[in-house]
């Protein structure tokens, strides 16, 4: 692609996540006021939808059309729309199960990248905290505000792991569960928070020190990881059924299996979240 105005959608991508995210916070506010939800099962009963979901995911479809003609749009809710070379990857509510629940930890993920795998915009917005994380060509910023991003802890037993392992809707098997035991066992912390978009945010901001995240789909993961990149972090993804580390994830992001991310720092050679990887 020639002539590609980077800034221009990097501008698009963050107005439609702050527009998506003021209206899941007026409705989160609304709920918890005693609005009813309309929920449904997607997969299963830890896999769940809303109104709010799919309205939000076509509040971003509106914005980036009208913004960047030219996108192929990918929603976790509608899938594949749109012509174009300007290619997104939209969650429009990432930690639904949060949301539903009523605890205040989910955003909006929007990300886009050139057919070659450029990245182009990565762009997640916590709404009830109001922070806008965006990658770009000069790093992580925050806010608007250009971020030097630090490091908790270099090595395992000084630092926290965020995972979305093991994950719900049946149970671990024992290879799951050991596998999670050496996270337990080597890292100060771990946990669990109910959104990859936000683990992956965090470790670019250098809040955590590791993220170790299985199953997700490239909505969950395409603006984290631009977000890790921009911070300077490490990031090591693999397909599934595979040992080789992937050289250029964004290119073929819907393979992506397993995926750890890190500060810039942090020793991953020889961590339990690296040995993760290597066993999935």
């Amino acid at each position: 692609m020639t002539n590609i105005d980077r800034a221009a959608i990097i501008a698009v991508a963050e107005d439609a996540a702050r527009k998506a995210g003021a209206f899941i916070r007026e409705a989160f506010l609304a709920a918890a006021s005693g609005t009813s939800l309309a929920i449904e099962q997607k997969d299963g009963f830890a896999d769940l939808v809303t109104v709010v979901d799919r309205q939000s995911e076509k509040l971003i479809r509106d914005i980036i059309g009208q913004g960047v003609p030219g996108s192929r749009i990918l929603g976790e809710e509608t899938g594949w729309q749109g012509e174009g070379d300007v290619l997104w990857f939209v969650d429009p509510l990432d930690g639904t199960s949060n949301f539903v629940s009523g605890l205040p930890f989910f955003c909006v993920s929007i990300a886009a990248t050139t057919s070659q795998g450029e990245a182009l915009a990565g762009v997640v917005y916590d709404p009830m905290r109001d922070e806008l994380f965006s990658a770009h060509a000069s790093g992580l910023h925050i806010n608007g505000q250009l971020l030097a991003p630090g490091s908790l802890g270099a090595t395992d037993d000084l630092a926290e792991v965020l995972t979305n392992l093991p994950r719900e809707g049946r149970r671990p098997s024992a290879h799951e569960l050991e596998r999670f035991a050496d996270l337990v066992a080597h890292f100060r912390s771990v946990r669990r928070l109910g959104s990859s978009a936000l683990h992956l945010a965090y470790v670019a901001a250098g809040r955590a020190s590791v993220a170790v995240d299985l199953g997700c789909g490239a909505w969950d993961i395409a603006a984290g990881m631009q977000l890790v990149q921009a911070a300077g972090g490490q990031l090591l993804c693999r397909a599934e059924n595979t040992s080789q580390t992937m050289l250029a994830p964004l290119l073929d992001i819907e393979r992506v299996h397993s995926l750890v991310a890190a500060t810039a720092g942090y020793e991953l050679e020889g961590s339990a979240a690296f040995s993760y990887l290597e066993a999935s």
